[in-house]
């Protein structure tokens, strides 16, 4: 991150004092901030691809059997994290299941959002996007397993399931990216506040 911040900083030539700094912490906010959807987005992409492929090849009912229960490991996750962040931003967390027989997916999280509007709709930014958080932590501590773990087959049989899950469920549904952008204008701030910090100290 710092070598990206470093290049924003040259690339906009305004300088090494508060100024430039400011400048290019709000362009990598905004670009942080878009990743998040665009990563989110791609994956629930690749979820679909996925199901569609599937369901040519072996039906709806298999496709979504494979797509949710065979890898409900990552449905845990995905809705733990939902719940997680809710909970951590002051929401109030009604409802969550893992096993929903109705519709394409398998889990879902109800939240009642509370406060003040600007910690409402952190509320909803960080909630919406949790499964992507997570996933890239849970799926980096993985594969680092992977890589440089000493397992037996089975162990690294159980890592691959595991990794092939997450990936499989780290994805922002339009619902979700719609909640993410209800929020956004509370977010930004505090995240052009906290990059701006860390420039302002790597910079000086």
């Amino acid at each position: 991150m710092a070598h990206l911040f470093r290049q924003i900083l040259d690339f906009l030539a305004l300088g090494y004092g508060a100024q430039g700094v400011a400048a290019a912490s709000g362009v990598l906010a905004v670009i942080l901030i878009f990743s998040v959807i665009i990563v989110g987005a791609i994956m629930n992409a690749v979820e679909k691809i996925q199901i569609a492929v599937l369901s040519k090849i072996f039906g709806v009912r298999t496709a979504l059997f494979i797509c949710n229960y065979v890898t409900i490991a990552g449905t845990i996750i995905h809705e733990c994290a939902h719940a997680l962040f809710a909970i951590l931003s002051g929401a109030k967390v009604t409802e969550i299941s893992f096993l929903d027989t109705k519709g394409d997916s398998l889990g879902h999280i109800s939240y009642v959002v509370r406060g003040p509007i600007f910690l409402k709709a952190i509320q909803h930014s960080l909630c919406a996007c949790a499964p992507v958080f997570a996933g890239l932590i849970c799926e980096s501590f993985i594969i680092n397993q992977i890589m440089n773990g000493t397992y037996p087959i089975w162990g690294q049989i159980i890592l691959w399931y595991l990794a092939i899950s997450v990936i499989d469920h780290m994805s922002m549904s339009p619902i979700d990216i719609k909640h993410y952008f209800q929020g956004i204008w509370a977010v930004l701030p505090i995240v052009f506040a906290a990059v701006f910090c860390y420039g302002y100290f790597i910079v000086t």
